[in-house]
């Protein structure tokens, strides 16, 4: 068997080996009278094919054997993949034939598929993305599209929305309005905007902060966007003091932003059929609000931990020692996410993004947002390190157990990072989490 390594099929997780790989080319073929040979012209390639074949097999704690029945299904009922491919990228296409073996009393089994790239894309071996970048520009995005999305919803309330307004004064006083049902409606949103204004109004925003260089209208949309993002923002400031923790920083944003929504609805209102129908739409705008903040948040946790990942590379290819065998005492590293952060940040991410959504389909930035953060943490579980759990028996000194598990000694600050229970790195005994290169 080659050398295995891992790879996803859309979230399938794969153990794979390339077999082999097509690179035809369309070659057109003159012949001229009394001219000895063919006189050839390149006419582009052919479509990239790639034959792989991935194993499942039951080893120790890894149960793998039942999931070649979860691929052979998934290959049946779709019909576009993508591919997170280690050597390639990401690829799109299609699969055109699968071919499966196995052995129910070894357990394991090997199927076979042919991949088909969707148009000839040129190979970039590191997949490498901006994440912060790409998901800053997808949110400037939403918010011209949120703007859009707010006329539209203030139009369906009766509301003029584009008449400038006084930014110090309430909608109700500024717009003339003749049926009681338009000043309810102008009630609850002055009384929203009013709420949001007040929440985290003691924050100061930083001056390189994002939202600072958007410029909202003084119309009734404009107002209130600009309300629920400055809102937005002033509470993500409130947790910048645990923001060295990523998970536990977005954790806290999560709960919070669900608070702040939870305190929009419980405005006291006028319990009547206009109030409700403009308090929905206020909420949903917050919400927006809150799912749009949320990912540029975790793309800039995502790319503070990549930049900390290669600070630790770095520090783990110098030596520790001297030639005399003295302690060189090494500048601490920070601690970097690991697969089940990175997975259990981006499913609150995406969970806000599929909320905002179902209220706003017209909202093309949500998707791209979404699909931002879901590249980047598919690009870094392709590179970086499992954690399994191990069991030690008697009482043995973390060096000697990253030796014996092919780890470099190195490695030793950074299992004492993901295990916060051991109390003496000399001496460790039980149940540990460590690294699997």
């Amino acid at each position: 068997m080659a050398d295995l390594y891992e790879a996803y099929l859309d979230d399938i997780q794969l153990q794979l080996e390339t077999i082999e790989d097509q690179f035809g080319k369309v070659i057109a073929k003159y012949s001229y009278p009394y001219a000895d040979g063919d006189d050839l012209e390149d006419m582009g390639q052919k479509g990239h094919s790639t034959r792989l074949r991935a194993y499942f097999i039951d080893e120790g704690d890894r149960l793998a054997y039942d999931d070649h029945i979860k691929l052979i299904n998934h290959l049946a009922d779709k019909t576009d993949f993508i591919l997170y491919h280690p050597k390639y990228g990401i690829i799109h296409g299609l699969v055109e034939d699968v071919t499966a073996r196995h052995d129910d009393r070894q357990r394991c089994a090997e199927v076979d598929f042919t991949f088909l790239e969707q148009m000839r894309q040129p190979i970039d071996t590191a997949p490498d993305m901006d994440v912060a970048s790409a998901v800053e520009s997808h949110f400037l995005t939403g918010q011209d599209e949120q703007i859009f999305e707010a006329v539209r919803d203030v139009v369906s309330l009766g509301l003029p929305p584009e008449i400038p307004l006084d930014a110090t004064n309430s909608i109700m006083a500024q717009i003339k309005v003749a049926s009681g049902s338009l000043r309810i409606i102008a009630k609850e949103v002055d009384d929203h905007i009013a709420m949001l204004r007040a929440t985290a109004i003691e924050i100061i925003q930083p001056v390189n902060s994002l939202v600072a260089t958007i410029t909202y209208t003084t119309t009734i949309p404009g107002l209130l966007i600009g309300t629920a993002t400055f809102c937005v923002e002033r509470v993500a400031r409130l947790y910048d003091s645990v923001a060295d923790a990523p998970a536990h920083y977005l954790a806290n944003l999560d709960f919070a932003f669900k608070q702040l929504i939870q305190a929009a609805g419980d405005l006291p209102g006028t319990g009547t059929a206009p109030g409700q129908q403009a308090r929905t739409i206020l909420i949903k705008h917050l919400q927006l609000a809150c799912s749009q903040r949320l990912a540029l948040e975790s793309a800039y946790s995502y790319a503070t931990d990549e930049s900390r990942r290669q600070l630790v590379r770095k520090a783990e290819k110098q030596v520790s020692f001297d030639i005399l065998g003295r302690y060189l005492s090494p500048a601490a590293t920070d601690p970097l996410m690991n697969l089940r952060e990175l997975e259990n940040t981006l499913a609150t991410s995406r969970a806000w993004l599929q909320d905002g959504v179902t209220a706003a389909r017209s909202m093309q930035s949500l998707k791209d947002l979404a699909l931002d953060l879901l590249t980047h943490v598919s690009s870094v579980k392709l590179e970086r390190e499992k954690i399994i759990t191990v069991t030690v028996i008697n009482p043995t000194p973390l060096h000697l157990i990253c030796l014996i598990y092919g780890l470099p000694y190195n490695y030793a600050e950074r299992i004492r990072g993901i295990n916060p229970h051991m109390a003496n790195p000399n001496a460790v005994s039980g149940d540990i989490q460590i690294y699997v290169c």
